[in-house]
C-alpha cells in the first residue's frame, strides 16, 4: 500500500527521465487530508499553525499535524490549490518524490517519483531532473538531500515516540468543536497527546534523560501546539 498522496512510484533514472520536468502546480493533491504526518524537527515551526498530535501506526505512534475537522477536509488548501499559511509540512513539500528500498534484501534507497502528479511533463515546463550529459541537475540533487533528511527525521520520530510510549506518557483524547452558527458540535478522536500529570510525575532521572536528548523540548512544543485546535475554524 502506497503512502498518502502517492498513486504509483517509478525509480528516477537518467535512462527514462532525461526529458521529464517538474512544474509545481499547487497542492490540490492534499485537499482531502485532514492530518499530515510530520517530523519532530519541524515542531518548532509547525506549532504556530497546527495542532500536533500522535496517531497509532503499525510501528507504534506517528506525529501528525491536524489540518481539518472532518475526514476528507484540509482547511489549509484553498480552491486554487494554494497553501494558506507560511509553513508547509515537509511531507507535503516532498511530493511527488519519495525514497524507496531497492529490494527487500537491501537497505539502499533510491529516489522515486509519482508520475501521475499533474506537474510531471515532457513539454519543457519546470525543473529538469537530468542534464544533457545525463548527470543529475542541481534540482534533483537538492531533492535527494531533502529526502534523505526526511528519512532521518522519520527514524528520529520512531525513537521519540517509542520513548513516550515506554514512559506511558500518551493518552487518547476526544476533541469536540462547535462552529459558529452550528447547532451541534463535531468530534475528533483517534488522537493521542502527552498527559501533563504523568509528565509531572516522572522520575528526575527520566526528566533528565528527556532533557539531554532534546525530547523534553519537543514535548513542550507539542503541548503548546494544542492551543491551535481553537483556530481550525479560522484558518
Amino acid at each position: 500500500m502506497l503512502p498518502m498522496f502517492y498513486k504509483q512510484l517509478t525509480a528516477v533514472s537518467s535512462a527514462t527521465h532525461t526529458d521529464l520536468k517538474i512544474e509545481i502546480t499547487g497542492y490540490r493533491f492534499a485537499v482531502s487530508a485532514n492530518v499530515i504526518p510530520v517530523g519532530i524537527s519541524e515542531c518548532s515551526q509547525l506549532l504556530f499553525h497546527y495542532p500536533i498530535v500522535f496517531i497509532k501506526a503499525d510501528t507504534g505512534y506517528t506525529p501528525v499535524a491536524v489540518v481539518g475537522t472532518d475526514t476528507g477536509q484540509n482547511l489549509f488548501v484553498n480552491n486554487d490549490g494554494d497553501w494558506l499559511v507560511p509553513y508547509m509540512p515537509a511531507y507535503v513539500r516532498r511530493y511527488p518524490f519519495m525514497v524507496a528500498s531497492v529490494s527487500e534484501q537491501s537497505q539502499a534507497l533510491t529516489v522515486c517519483i509519482d508520475e501521475t502528479y499533474p506537474g510531471c511533463n515532457r513539454e519543457g515546463r519546470g525543473e529538469a531532473l537530468f542534464n544533457q550529459d545525463k548527470s543529475q541537475t542541481d534540482y534533483l540533487q537538492k531533492v535527494s538531500q531533502f529526502l534523505q533528511q526526511f528519512e532521518l527525521d522519520s527514524r528520529r520520530n520512531q525513537v521519540f515516540t517509542a520513548r513516550l510510549a515506554a514512559l506511558d506518557l500518551l493518552e487518547s483524547i476526544e476533541v469536540t468543536f462547535t462552529a459558529q452558527g452550528a447547532e451541534s458540535g463535531r468530534k475528533l478522536d483517534g488522537f493521542f497527546v502527552i498527559n501533563r500529570e504523568r509528565l509531572k510525575q516522572l522520575d528526575q532521572s527520566d526528566v533528565q534523560e528527556l532533557h539531554q536528548t532534546g525530547a523534553l523540548e519537543l514535548i513542550y512544543q507539542h503541548l503548546a501546539s494544542l492551543f491551535r485546535f481553537s483556530n481550525l475554524f479560522n484558518v
